[in-house]
């Protein structure tokens, strides 16, 4: 019984999360942000640490549905107040990229723990690009997406394989150890949609420890 309480708290921790659009570099130090808002008495709802610069990006809840973006680097703290829900992501994203994010950049769900090695996978849907189309070059690579959790030794990687190929397929893979050859889970799917269910399929299974030695 016990066991069954911990793995639905679990599932809904997870799917309870926003996606966001997460730069290169970041690790989500602390994640309760969701894509509902709950009135709670948690304050910190996301802790961003930059693992080069140790630039932090902090999202407090102030109450009523108001939050607080506290921006901590070398040079200085700034906090950008009032910010009513509807508009808190497209804010934190402009200050976690320090620009526009870019277009089509697929949103994920990362919870607590993993760092954003690389990410530039989009929710382009392949079905509908013709063979000769620029995007196949631009965004269908070998290198799409890759999280770290390091404590765990986990590395989740996604690639379009064959690259820039029409006929090929996403490849999501979750590597333990630096085994590339014996990844803990492999999966195929062509489908932006599938594809976020993919992901998320392996970090909800992470947050649960199914892939703890």
């Amino acid at each position: 019984m016990i066991w069954e309480v911990r793995r639905l708290t679990i599932f809904h921790y997870f799917f309870k999360l926003h996606p966001l659009r997460i730069q290169d570099g970041w690790k989500v130090k602390e994640n309760h942000l969701y894509q509902k808002p709950i009135r709670e008495r948690r304050q910190k709802l996301l802790i961003l640490e930059h693992t080069k610069t140790a630039d932090i990006v902090q999202v407090d809840g102030v109450g009523e549905l108001c939050y607080t973006i506290r921006i901590f680097n070398a040079d200085q703290k700034q906090d950008i107040s009032n910010i009513p829900y509807d508009e808190l992501v497209e804010r934190l994203e402009e200050v976690i990229w320090k620009e526009r994010t870019p277009r089509n950049l697929l949103r994920l769900r990362i919870p607590t723990g993993w760092t954003v090695l690389h990410h530039s996978l989009t929710d382009i849907n392949p079905d509908v690009l013709a063979p000769d189309s620029k995007a196949w070059l631009s965004h269908f690579k070998q290198d799409l997406l890759q999280l770290k959790h390091h404590e765990e030794n986990l590395v989740l990687d996604v690639e379009w394989f064959p690259e820039n190929d029409p006929a090929g397929h996403y490849a999501v893979k979750l590597i333990k150890d630096g085994d590339w050859k014996h990844p803990l889970e492999d999966k195929l799917c062509i489908h932006p949609k599938e594809l976020s269910y993919e992901i998320g399929a392996v970090l909800k299974k992470a947050c649960g420890l199914q892939y703890k030695s």
